[in-house]
């Protein structure tokens, strides 16, 4: 998993982005609440300015009007009133106005006073230049806490997340087949403890099941060799009897091979229980077609009064040598499968190198996904077995590193392809 999505990277993550989110909204109140308060504060100036100039007007008419940098008061009437007047506050009704005179900005009061008209602008141009700088130091202070919560959320994470990393780290120096350990006491944290805990009876579980399956594969191993051994050696002594007339002798013979098969069976079995990699299988090479023509003579027998002809094509022959066995329940399923749903019509077998193709004339698959085949249990609907072949056949190719797929031929019928050669990389 990459860096960036680590457990402490998104505690650092998160935190940043509320620090974020926290001072953005704080930054935005404190801003709109300054604005609203230095609008009400010139509001309250301009309305303090108009009562002060109205009162001395009615006091003296020819009081001068207000005229500072930042003030400046007018009054618009048919006589008496002030020259010059900015058109742009000619027609202003009473209230207060935004206005912009000659490329500034001006915040207006007016009022009416016996047919007088009172303005009184406040020149808000440096307020606005306050309210820019205010805004870029709000965005900068936003900017310092998300990195700073950014900075803190990682130290922060690192030291909460310290035992979850240590139990991490010592989970994945366990081995399934080690003795377990008490993980749990070596965290006292609650959650964590529990967390240890749950590791512990999983690992002791799973010990124990390993345990099992050792004692099962071996004791099967072990149980099986004796009555197989009986039977090869009374089928060795029945072939030394010469009273055995031909058609006796042939039935002693596939009963001799029956049991040598159902040794190299067990032994194939019991190795894809076991792990990849384990070099404890015994194992029996042989030539490619000679173990297919095996396998076709077997279910040619059992198949013999189906009206349906199994052909072998050798397009270029294999020098591949192969575990007999496994190939041998590879292709028997496969084979057996092809018989099973073809009613008459031909099956034949084309053998190309290292590639193998089953192709049957029988109604073709009916489902829209055929890998779906190889899980346990799963079957078409007009099988009646039990779904285990085809799931059986894709185990032994993953332990062999073969290929094995199933499609619709566009001719008719299924063709199930088997590739020998290792999968690249």
């Amino acid at each position: 998993m990459a860096g960036s999505w680590t457990l402490r990277n998104r505690v650092a993550i998160t935190l940043a982005l509320f620090g974020a989110v926290v001072s953005l909204a704080l930054a935005t109140t404190i801003y709109f609440a300054s604005h609203d308060l230095e609008a009400h504060l010139i509001d309250e100036t301009l309305t303090a300015e108009l009562d002060d100039y109205v009162a001395r007007r009615q006091r003296n008419p020819f009081s001068l009007p207000e005229h500072t940098a930042t003030i400046r008061a007018y009054v618009v009437a048919a006589e008496g009133g002030t020259r010059p007047i900015p058109d742009e506050i000619r027609t202003l009704a009473p209230g207060f106005h935004n206005v912009k005179i000659d490329s500034t900005d001006y915040r207006a009061a007016v009022r009416e006073v016996e047919e007088q008209r009172f303005v009184v602008l406040y020149d808000t141009s440096a307020l606005h230049q306050r309210e820019t700088s205010f805004l870029i130091l709000l965005s900068a202070s936003v900017l310092v806490v998300t990195l700073i919560s950014a900075l803190a959320g990682r130290w922060l994470a690192a030291l909460i997340i310290a035992p979850v990393t240590e139990l991490a780290r010592r989970v994945a120096q366990l081995h399934p087949e080690d003795e377990p350990t008490t993980l749990a006491r070596e965290f006292p944290w609650v959650e964590i403890h529990q967390l240890a805990g749950d590791f512990d009876t999983y690992l002791k579980r799973l010990h124990d099941f390993i345990e099992r399956e050792r004692l099962f594969t071996g004791d099967v191993s072990h149980e099986l060799r004796t009555p197989i051994a009986v039977i090869n050696g009374a089928t060795e002594l029945m072939m030394l009897d010469t009273t055995l007339d031909e058609k006796n002798r042939n039935r002693v013979t596939r009963i001799s091979r029956a049991a040598t098969e159902m040794g190299e069976i067990s032994a194939a079995l019991l190795a894809l229980s076991r792990e990849q990699g384990d070099s404890h299988r015994p194992s029996v090479d042989e030539d490619l077609q000679s173990v297919i023509e095996e396998v076709i003579e077997r279910y040619r027998t059992l198949f013999r009064h189906k009206p349906v002809e199994v052909i072998l094509e050798v397009v270029h022959p294999s020098e591949r040598r192969v575990d007999h066995a496994i190939l041998s329940m590879v292709v028997g399923n496969l084979l057996r499968n092809a018989l099973s749903f073809t009613e008459q019509g031909e099956i034949r077998i084309t053998l190309d190198n290292e590639t193998l193709c089953i192709t049957d004339s029988g109604p073709g698959l009916e489902q829209a996904n055929p890998s779906e085949l190889f899980k346990p249990y799963v079957r078409s609907d007009k099988s009646s077995g039990a779904g285990l072949g085809l799931s059986l056949v894709w185990r032994l190719c993953q332990h062999e590193g073969w290929h094995i797929s199933l499609e619709n031929h566009p001719d008719g019928g299924t063709r199930a392809q088997l590739n020998l050669a290792p999968a690249a990389g």
